[in-house]
């Protein structure tokens, strides 16, 4: 499937700028543009600063715990198990605040896809 033609009103994302696989140049442009604490280095590195909790952690990552996997996942500190209807108000959630957002970067990529 091409990147492109995914859409993400299908999964009820509707945000009014939404920039898909940026170039390292069109980001530094973004973020100079944007983010009011971003520079670039006398290196040329774009600095920016993440702020406070913004870091992921090991121990933010669910799994949804499904009976054709429950043999296959070490499960324990690290894959921590979610159930279905926790995760759907999860997503639901994360859905609501990337609808309040004036743009949004996408990265059109596949994780643990089989082609």
């Amino acid at each position: 499937m091409n990147g492109s033609s995914i859409s993400l009103e299908q999964y009820g994302i509707n945000v009014n700028t939404v920039i898909r696989n940026a170039t390292a140049p069109k980001l530094y442009e973004e973020a100079l543009a944007n983010e009011p604490d971003s520079s670039i280095s006398s290196v040329g590195a774009l600095i920016v600063s993440s702020y406070e909790k913004t870091g992921r952690s090991p121990k933010d990552k669910r799994i949804v715990e499904h009976p054709s996997i429950e043999n296959d996942v070490w499960w324990g500190k690290i894959n921590i198990g979610m159930d279905a209807d926790t995760f759907l108000v999860t997503r639901g959630r994360a859905i609501d605040y990337l609808n309040t957002q004036s743009r949004i970067y996408v990265v059109d990529g596949f994780a643990g896809w089989d082609a």
